[in-house]
C-alpha cells in the first residue's frame, strides 16, 4: 500500500535513499551492509532511518520449458538461512548496530523464481537460467532499534559470560555463526571482552549496559 508523502529514489542530504517517508529513510538492502554503512549513518544524522535486510529462507523453482515457456515442475527449497544469517553482513558494517536514529528490520521471506534449462545458467543450478525473481511472502520479521533490542538476541538464561560454543548451544546454531553475532555486538560497543576458555573469546554485557539495565 501507497504511504502518503512516501518518495521513492529520492535524494536526502546528498544521498539518494530508496524511500523517503514523511518521518522516517528507508533503506532496502539484501547483501552488502558494509558498503552502505558510512551512507545510513550519515543519513541517521538527519532524520530517523530504517534499514530492510530481507533474507531468502525458501523458494519456489518453477521449471519452465525452454522453448514452449510451459511450466514442465515445482519444487520447494528451503536454505539453510535464518535470523542469524544477519551476521554474516553486520560483521562488516558494525556501526550500524544500536546506532541512534537506526532500526533494522530482518525480515525472513520466500522467493519465486523462474528457470529454464537452457544450458546457459550457472553450473550449481545444471545449467539453469534464472528468467525471475520476485517477493512471494514475508513469512516473518524482526524489528531491532537500540541496544537492548539487539542484547536481547542473546538468550536471556545463558550465563555471562559468553562464548561461541556455549552461545550457539543456547541458540541452536554452528559455533562459528554465534561466534559473528558476538564479534559483531562486541565491535558495536554492547559486549566487553571477559577473557578466555581455551581459544575461545567470553563476552559479557558492556559494564555501562549493565548498570542502565539496572536501572530500568
Amino acid at each position: 500500500a501507497s504511504v502518503p508523502g512516501a518518495r521513492l529514489e529520492a535524494r536526502i542530504g546528498g544521498k539518494v535513499v530508496d524511500v523517503a517517508l514523511p518521518d522516517e529513510l528507508v533503506e532496502i538492502q539484501t547483501r552488502g551492509l558494509g558498503s552502505i554503512q558510512e551512507k545510513i549513518l550519515h543519513l541517521a544524522c538527519i532524520m530517523p532511518v530504517r534499514v530492510v535486510h530481507p533474507i531468502v529462507v525458501e523458494k519456489l523453482i518453477h521449471r519452465m520449458d525452454p522453448e514452449s515457456g510451459e511450466e514442465l515442475s515445482v519444487r520447494r527449497y528451503r536454505a539453510k538461512k535464518d535470523l542469524y544469517s544477519v551476521f554474516d553482513e553486520l560483521v562488516r558494517a558494525s556501526l550500524i548496530v544500536a546506532s541512534p536514529n537506526v532500526s533494522v528490520d530482518i525480515a525472513l521471506v520466500r522467493v519465486r523464481e523462474e528457470r529454464v534449462r537452457d544450458g546457459s545458467g550457472s553450473w550449481r543450478r545444471k545449467g539453469d537460467r534464472v528468467l525471475s525473481r520476485q517477493l512471494d511472502e514475508v513469512l516473518g520479521c524482526t524489528t531491532l532499534s537500540g541496544p537492548f533490542d539487539w542484547l536481547g538476541l542473546i538468550p536471556s538464561a545463558l550465563p555471562a559470560p559468553y562464548d561461541s560454543a556455549s552461545l550457539g548451544e543456547a541458540l541452536g546454531i554452528a559455533a562459528d555463526r554465534a561466534r559473528k553475532l558476538l564479534y559483531t555486538l562486541a565491535r558495536a560497543g554492547l559486549l566487553e571482552a571477559a577473557g578466555s576458555l581455551g581459544r575461545r573469546k567470553r563476552y559479557a554485557v558492556a559494564r555501562h549496559l549493565r548498570v542502565l539495565r539496572g536501572a530500568v
